[in-house]
């Protein structure tokens, strides 16, 4: 109804307009107005869909923000491994490689799972659509962290809150990802922090037909969330705790937040019991994070991440390490590459229907 009130004052302002530039019969004055009209249509960040096209392939912003998100979190992780005295040297070849090729893969067929309908019914089209889910990747990566620990002979839980404490980093940057692609986008609002999506390579105006309404940026909402995990579980690491609870309270604090903006979230999602597929894994979240809780109980106190100092000086050794660019590389790759258009894998220049806007 908001939406309905506010197309009615505009379009109550319309002949008013129209009248004085009839009046003024300004030539120039129209030309200037339709391009900047033209050029202003698609302001934002959010609107900011293609990083750049070279022949048949497009690059997207969202592959380029969501590497640097991964890199950062690799980058975090690693000096939290350096500092706690794990000699990531020895492992972590196979740990920054192995973690975002399960993530990619996890988040794929988790994307196809919710899309399995459509993948029965036009499995070709349904491959060749990019599509990718957080949940996914993170069931990935925690295979991967399991595995590596198991192959290196390594304190899981020890290496898990190390991964913990870097990847609400790269989550944070990774939803400005979903900002400019115009996924995860929130439901129609009259509040002030409304965006509007408006390109037609956006996300939010190809599926879910809401182009020039005004939404909930969510995905702005889940990103300030995030930083502000990365900064509670920093502040928690500084004191004497059980290895096990960092990783416990990242999968706490990090499923509640999202089943909670998932109630504002706009996208089009199957329910089971009023509950997305999202808030039912952020149960599974939470759950095993209390899980993980119990079992640290179990393990002595320690205080490997207590000093700053130490923590700035493995920063500083681990700033050029190759690891964090083999993480940026392979979700780049993987997740920054379309084809012709936004939202196909083909090279082709085969149609692809879009929304009008």
């Amino acid at each position: 109804m908001g939406i309905g009130i506010e197309e009615s004052s505009m379009s109550q302002a319309r002949p008013r307009a129209s009248t004085r530039v009839r009046v003024l019969r300004p030539a120039t004055r129209d030309a200037g107005a339709a391009a900047a009209a033209a050029t202003s249509r698609h302001l934002g960040i959010h609107n900011r869909v293609v990083l750049a096209r070279l022949g048949p392939v497009t690059l997207v912003n969202f592959g380029l923000l969501a590497a640097i998100g991964g890199a950062a979190a690799a980058w975090i992780s690693l000096a939290r491994q350096e500092q706690a005295g794990m000699r990531p040297e020895t492992y972590a070849a196979l740990l920054f490689v192995v973690l975002p090729v399960l993530a990619v893969i996890g988040s794929r067929l988790f994307s196809l799972a919710l899309d399995w309908r459509e993948l029965l019914v036009s499995p070709w089209a349904a491959v060749f659509k990019p599509g990718f889910a957080f949940q996914g990747g993170l069931v990935g990566a925690a295979v991967g962290v399991v595995g590596v620990a198991a192959y290196a002979k390594l304190d899981l839980f020890m290496l898990m809150d190390t991964m913990a404490l870097g990847f609400p980093l790269g989550h944070a940057i990774g939803r400005l990802a979903c900002h400019t692609y115009g996924c995860c986008h929130g439901r129609p609002t009259r509040s002030r922090l409304a965006i509007r999506y408006t390109n037609p390579d956006s996300k939010a105006v190809r599926c879910s037909r809401m182009a020039g309404i005004p939404l909930h940026p969510t995905q702005l909402y889940s990103a300030a969330g995030s930083l502000a995990l990365f900064v509670m579980l920093a502040i928690l690491a500084s004191g004497r705790i059980r290895a096990g609870e960092i990783a416990a309270a990242f999968l706490i604090l990090g499923s509640s937040g999202r089943f909670f903006v998932e109630f504002i979230r706009g996208e089009p999602t199957a329910r089971l019991l009023r509950l997305t597929p999202f808030q039912w894994f952020s149960i599974g979240s939470f759950s095993s994070g209390l899980m993980l809780l119990y079992f640290a109980y179990g393990h002595p106190l320690h205080e490997r991440f207590t000093d700053t100092a130490s923590f700035l000086a493995s920063l500083g050794n681990t700033a050029w390490s190759i690891y964090p660019f083999l993480v940026f590389s392979v979700i780049f790759l993987s997740f920054g590459v379309h084809g012709r258009r936004v939202g196909s894998f083909s090279l082709r220049a085969s149609h692809i229907p879009r929304a009008p806007h």
